[in-house]
Order: structure tokens, then sequence, then C-alpha cells
């Protein structure tokens, strides 16, 4: 997916954006209300208060800069991210991608909420990105105090549920009123088309979904009916969201974890 971006001037809102682009268990405290969330789909309230406390889980990544050249314009967005520990969370690479690559001179700020406390920001920073996949993992200032996810593999044709949050006019950690519902964290039904796709030249270690997310679902997780996440919506194609699959999601956590390798020059030769 490409970047989008919104610029906040001095008199009032212009929009650029680019096409293509997406920005736990129950019991938890803190839980945001079933009226904060949009459903696109059927879901009964039973299934509404079970999503509504599982939705902490994914919080909202917020960025905001000001280039070294353009000192009186904000650019910012919002995307989603993925509770991986009480700390940590992960999202895709293109929402923190102009961060991850200030220029000298530019000034930025990250931040991650909690759904059930968008007032309430954390600070984080980037700990290790992979453009090529698109994935980001963040670590925050402090704890979040809800669950972390649990993965799982897709399986062909399953129904699994979305959750994303839609851009707002002012890329802020806020919910807006009735008036405004399409700024609502989204939860959407939908099926998998393919848990290993192939039709993407170049793309591996992606599924696909078979309906498009609205801008601001960039990170949000794929869920199975178990709220286990079998994937992290990346990209639309198409007609069809794709998502990095769980197992790609996997290696790349535990790829993190590994100390650094310093280089070591051998004969003339550079070896890592």
């Amino acid at each position: 997916m490409h970047k989008r971006w919104k610029r906040v001037l001095q008199f009032g809102l212009s929009g650029m954006m680019a096409i293509g682009l997406l920005t736990g268990p129950t019991g938890m405290v803190d839980a945001q209300a079933v009226n904060t969330i949009h459903f696109t789909g059927y879901f009964d309230k039973q299934l509404r208060e079970k999503f509504a406390v599982t939705a902490d889980s994914f919080p909202v990544v917020n960025v905001r800069l000001v280039k070294q050249d353009e000192p009186d314009v904000v650019y910012y967005d919002v995307g989603t991210s993925i509770l991986i520990s009480k700390d940590e969370v992960l999202t895709n690479y293109h929402v923190v991608q102009e961060y991850a690559e200030l220029a000298k001179g530019d000034e930025g700020t990250l931040t991650v909420a909690s759904p059930g406390e968008l007032k309430r920001p954390i600070k984080a920073k980037i700990i290790k990105t992979d453009p090529v996949t698109d994935m980001a993992l963040l670590k925050l200032d402090e704890e979040i105090n809800v669950q972390p996810v649990t993965f799982a593999n897709a399986r062909d044709n399953q129904l699994v549920y979305t959750i994303g949050f839609p851009k707002n006019p002012d890329g802020d950690l806020v919910i807006l009123d009735d008036e405004f519902p399409a700024t609502y964290n989204t939860i959407a039904k939908s099926r998998v088309s393919s848990p290993n796709a192939t039709d993407v030249p170049g793309r591996k270690g992606i599924g696909s979904i078979v309906k498009s997310m609205a801008q601001g679902n960039s990170g949000g997780p794929v869920l199975d009916q178990n709220n286990q996440v079998i994937g992290m919506m990346t990209f639309v194609y198409g007609s069809r969201t794709y998502f990095i699959t769980s197992q790609t999601l996997q290696d790349f956590i535990k790829d993190s974890a590994k100390p650094t390798r310093k280089q070591v020059v051998v004969a003339g030769k550079v070896s890592n």
C-alpha cells in the first residue's frame, strides 16, 4: 500500500491521499463500549460485546511530522497495530515509514493508544523494520493494560473478522460522535480467499480476504472465530485485501529478539 497523508494548515485542512491504502480474550478491564464501535455486517449482541473487549488488543498508531522546509505544516498518519506483549506492537512499515526515514532537522512524534484509552497516548520507538514485507515492531514507553494476542494459521474459505481505525479529520487519537460513524474503529466480517496468495508478483508470505478495508486499517488484524490473529492487513490489490500471514509475523518477532551480529572483516572481505 502507498502512504496517505493529510496536511493540517494554519487556515484549514487539505487532504492528500494515495490510492490503495489501508491505515484477545474477554474479561479485560477498561474495554471500550460497544457503542463506540462501527460494525460492518451483521453481529448479534453477544458477538458485539465480545469484540468490544477484543478490540483493545489492537491499538491506534499515530504519527505526526514537521518537515524542515515546511515548518508551518503538520503531516500525520493514523494506522492500526497488534499488541504482541504489554509494551510491544506490530504495525505496517508504511504506517511509520516517514517517521523511520526522517531527514536531519525534521521533527516527529510516534504514539500508540489503546482503543479504550485514546486520550492517553503512549510514546513509542521503532525497534525493527522490514520494508520488503511491510512490517515494523514498536516498543512502547509504558505498558498497555490489555491482553496481548495469540496467533493461528489461516484456512481456506474460513470466516474471519478485521479490526481497524479509519482516519478521522484531524489525525487525532479520538473517537468522534455519531455524526462521524466512518471515523470509528471498524469491525467487519469477511472470508479467506487464499491463506497463501501467489497472485501478487514479488510478494511472499501473504494471504487474501474477499473485501477491501478503509483507510487507517493498515496494520490491523485478521482474526479467526477464536479471536486469534491469522494475519495483519497490508495492502489492497484489485478487489481483495492482502494480509501478512501469522507465520511471517511470528518469524519477524522471533528474529527481532536475536542480538545484532557485528560485521567481521576477514582477508579484505566483509561478512556477517
